[in-house]
This record gives C-alpha cells, sequence and structure tokens, in this order.
C-alpha cells in the first residue's frame, strides 16, 4: 500500500516523463516545421510579388494621369472630386487619338508642335522624348524585324541571338551585308546594331516571338524542343 507521499512522488515522476516524452518529439520534428514554414513563406513572398508591383504600377499611373488635370479641376469646382482627374485626362487623351486619326487633326496637332519647337529649351526635350517614344514603337513593331539569325561572338561555338533589320550591298568591300539588332536581356529595349557579312551570319529556325521570350527571360523560357528528323537509311 503507498503512502500519500510515494503515490505523488510516483505521479511527479510520471508527469516528468511525460512532459520530456514531448519536449523530445516537438525538438525532432522542429527543424522541419521551420523549413516548411520558410518554404511556405518564400512561395507566399514569390506569389505576392507580381500583385504588389502591378498594384504598385497601377496606382501610380492612377495618380499621374489624375493629377494632370486634377489641380484645374479643383480651381473650377472649389475642391478636388476624387478620381475626376483621371476621367478627364482619359477623355483629353482619347480626344488626341481622335484628332491624330483624321486629316484636320492631324494638321491642328503639326501646326501645334511646329510652334513647339520654336521655343528652344521646349524643342530640346520634346524632339528628345519623342525620338524615344518614336525608337519604342518601332522596336515594338515586329514587322521591322525579317527574321532571327546568330551571330558567332564571342569565340568559336558561342552564338548570340540576333534579330535582321536590313541588307545591302557595299560596292567598296565587295560584300552583301546584313544590319543586325543584338537585343540585350533582360531588357531587349537597349542592345547593340552591328553590320555582317552576309556568309557570316547563321540561319536560326527560332520564330521571332520564341526569340523575344528567350531574351526577355533570360533565357529561362526555352523554345519548344522539337523532334529530331529521322537518321537517314543507309543501305547495306
Amino acid at each position: 500500500m503507498e503512502t500519500p507521499m510515494q503515490q505523488t512522488l510516483r505521479k511527479s515522476r510520471l508527469w516528468l516523463r511525460r512532459a520530456g516524452n514531448k519536449v523530445a518529439y516537438h525538438a525532432k520534428h522542429w527543424p522541419a516545421g521551420l523549413a516548411k514554414t520558410r518554404n511556405m513563406l518564400l512561395t507566399g513572398v514569390v506569389v505576392a510579388i507580381p500583385i504588389i508591383v502591378t498594384i504598385g504600377v497601377l496606382k501610380i499611373a492612377y495618380h499621374f494621369i489624375n493629377d494632370i488635370s486634377a489641380p484645374l479641376l479643383a480651381g473650377i469646382f472649389g475642391r478636388e472630386i476624387p478620381g475626376l482627374g483621371f476621367l478627364v485626362t482619359l477623355a483629353m487623351l482619347i480626344f488626341l487619338g481622335f484628332m491624330a486619326t483624321n486629316v484636320l487633326g492631324q494638321r491642328i496637332l503639326d501646326w501645334a508642335e511646329r510652334q513647339l519647337l520654336r521655343v528652344p529649351l521646349v524643342a530640346t526635350i520634346y524632339t528628345g522624348v519623342k525620338q524615344v517614344i518614336d525608337s519604342f514603337k518601332s522596336f515594338n513593331n515586329m514587322a521591322n524585324f525579317k527574321r532571327v539569325v546568330y551571330i558567332e561572338y564571342p569565340s568559336p561555338g558561342c552564338k548570340l541571338i540576333g534579330l535582321v533589320t536590313g541588307q545591302y550591298f557595299d560596292h567598296r568591300l565587295g560584300e552583301e551585308m546584313i544590319s543586325v539588332v543584338i537585343p540585350t536581356a533582360p531588357n531587349p529595349m537597349t542592345g547593340l546594331v552591328v553590320i555582317v557579312e552576309a556568309s557570316k551570319v547563321i540561319e536560326s529556325e527560332l520564330s521571332l516571338e520564341d526569340a523575344m521570350k528567350l531574351i526577355v527571360s533570360a533565357g529561362l523560357v526555352s523554345p519548344k524542343r522539337k523532334a529530331m528528323p529521322p537518321a537517314p537509311v543507309i543501305p547495306g
């Protein structure tokens, strides 16, 4: 027959043993649980970044467009009406687009442009910005690129992706020359223009779309693998 003191000691030892087992179990599985939590956190960050960046860009664009006409409207109505400046600016841009697509509106815009070009500082800024916009428009127009080629650089066996933009014959060199744009990754808006002898240009079977995906993704998005042609049968 156990005395009350012995019963208390036995229960205390049993409780300590169970507590020790629980601590050992959690200590054993803690690294795995921590690693799982870390992986979920990183996955959440990767999923959230495009959403956050998209919202941020849209927010910046909204405030930029809204602030163009919001101060003028605030002076007219005596207070700023949220969203009104944004809608008015969009309406103004649509109106400018309408003018630029018809003959009379194009003449008015040409006249306004000539007046701007008469102001020295304004002319410099306006001309520079317009040239940049025109270059972006030309680059985004895939019809300006004839085909995709490879240029061997910087050493034999290494090849750069190039987009052919033109071709001409150089009488002094006596060679057919090809102008090639070599875009940089991952921003294809910058790059080099090289003139290469036609005999040194390696034709590629990549489409323009596949080439741009390869450049923008820095090689992460590869073209779809095509089946290898069957080996020729050599008669025995």
